[in-house]
């Protein structure tokens, strides 16, 4: 009887697992059509047809459009922050980490998807439900900002401030900018984003003796 219900759990957990697999590698597969067509122009026929599935195939794994691409944007601001997490040990210090963190913002402000986030944003009838579900997808990089900014303060490299407020106006800072990709290159993007992280550091960063 126990081998059998380990076995039975064993089974379970891998089904389980292959889901979840589907789940990304459907979400993954549709990134690039998402980013090519935009999220208006691309259609249920569209994914099933990239992904080699059946509709009842997508709809098993998701009710909807809006429901992948909300999966999408999960995975991709996920990916964001762990491969800010895999490359932060580079940066000794909370100021050089701010430095590196705007670094790494611009750099993923080419990223093909982005276009259609933000028609999917701005052309969507919100739902309470949905709007909660984006506010949580915006916060994954607030424990982070507020980490570095913690340890700063705790190292005496920055003023002892709310973490939580420099959090906001940092993470404002990068969203804020983002916006320039439409109007200048990213090399002059880059410089603005550390030349707002200097600006910022002017009153916040304890002068060392």
């Amino acid at each position: 009887m126990v081998s059998l219900f380990m076995e039975g759990s064993s089974i379970e957990v891998k089904r389980r697992k292959d889901v979840a697999q589907i789940k990304k590698d459907i979400a993954r597969n549709t990134k690039e059509l998402f980013a090519q067509k935009g999220y208006g122009a691309t259609s249920m026929e569209d994914i099933c047809t990239i992904n080699n599935r059946s509709k009842g195939s997508i709809y098993y794994h998701f009710k909807s459009k809006e429901e992948l691409f909300m999966y999408l944007i999960k995975l991709n601001n996920e990916e964001w922050m762990d491969s800010w997490l895999e490359k932060e040990h580079q940066y000794e210090t909370s100021v050089d980490k701010l430095y590196g963190l705007a670094d790494h913002y611009v750099d993923d402000l080419a990223n093909p998807l982005n276009h259609s986030i933000n028609e999917f944003v701005s052309g969507q009838v919100v739902s309470q439900e949905m709007l909660d579900e984006m506010l949580s997808l915006i916060r994954i990089p607030y424990m982070t900002y507020e980490r570095i900014i913690s340890k700063g303060i705790e190292d005496g490299e920055l003023k002892p401030e709310d973490p939580q407020d420099l959090m906001h106006i940092i993470n404002g800072l990068f969203n804020g900018l983002s916006t320039l990709y439409y109007e200048k290159d990213l090399t002059d993007i880059r410089r603005l984003y550390k030349k707002g992280i200097a600006s910022m550091l002017v009153g916040i960063q304890q002068l060392q003796p």
